[in-house]
């Protein structure tokens, strides 16, 4: 049967948790090697893409090389509606098809990562088995009501286990010690802020975090901070305002 990203990266994520990367990097390599020989199609374009042709749709791309495209998305606008432009465009072009490997909340900005091929291709189980495995480092910039976090300069660790709720139209996550999934995610204290009022007195504060989450459970990071009592700003869902 062809092979899988997402089962290997399952098995490099337990390399990397028992720091044997020479193995892990070993299994991808020849994994890739099989994927290419089964794969007849070539993730590629058959002309380099403009960026002004993406411009016109409202998109901004950021990266294309192997296989792999990296796309700004915007606040507010969903994951599956970038992956819907993108593979509209390529599809006017005559380019390849497209695969989610990463997703972002809906209100957050930032870079999207997708698979330059269709669901299977070789590009899409590489991208796949990387982000599986945690070898893919994600990095998010938070600001964060409530008290001080920590001392400029201080970092942190948040490790309590998640659990995902689903209604019909929406998920919602929750702190779970007793079936929930694993979930960590590393916090650095980058500034704080405090508002001062008329009166003089303190009117609010303020931290501003940088967060890099080692797993990638449904809006982990969000869950985290609110659990520390220090919600994303605005945060409709999971904030106190």
């Amino acid at each position: 049967p062809e092979p899988s990203g997402m089962p290997l990266g399952s098995v490099i994520n337990t390399c990397r948790l028992v720091s044997a990367w020479v193995l892990a990097c070993n299994l991808l390599h020849e994994e890739l090697n099989r994927w290419q020989a089964l794969d007849r199609f070539q993730a590629s374009l058959p002309y380099e893409v403009s960026s002004d042709d993406f411009w016109k749709e409202g998109l901004t791309i950021l990266l294309q090389h192997q296989g792999v495209l990296a796309v700004l998305k915007a606040a507010g606008v969903s994951t599956e509606r970038i992956i819907e432009q993108v593979h509209d465009k390529f599809a006017l072009l005559g380019g390849p098809d497209v695969t989610t490997v990463s997703r972002l909340d809906l209100p957050t900005s930032g870079v999207l990562v997708m698979a330059l091929g269709s669901q299977g291709s070789t590009s899409a189980n590489y991208v796949l088995a990387q982000f599986a495995g945690r070898l893919a480092i994600k990095c998010y910039h938070c600001l964060c009501s409530g008290n001080d976090l920590g001392s400029i300069g201080s970092n942190a660790v948040r490790s309590a286990r998640l659990s995902i709720v689903s209604g019909n139209d929406t998920s919602r996550t929750f702190v779970s010690t007793a079936d929930g999934q694993e979930a960590c995610t590393l916090l650095f204290v980058k500034a704080c802020y405090h508002l001062t009022g008329l009166d003089g007195t303190q009117d609010g504060s303020f931290t501003f975090v940088e967060v890099r989450p080692l797993t990638g459970r449904t809006h982990q990071i969000r869950v985290h901070l609110a659990s520390l009592g220090r919600p994303l700003v605005s945060d409709a869902a999971y904030g106190n305002q």
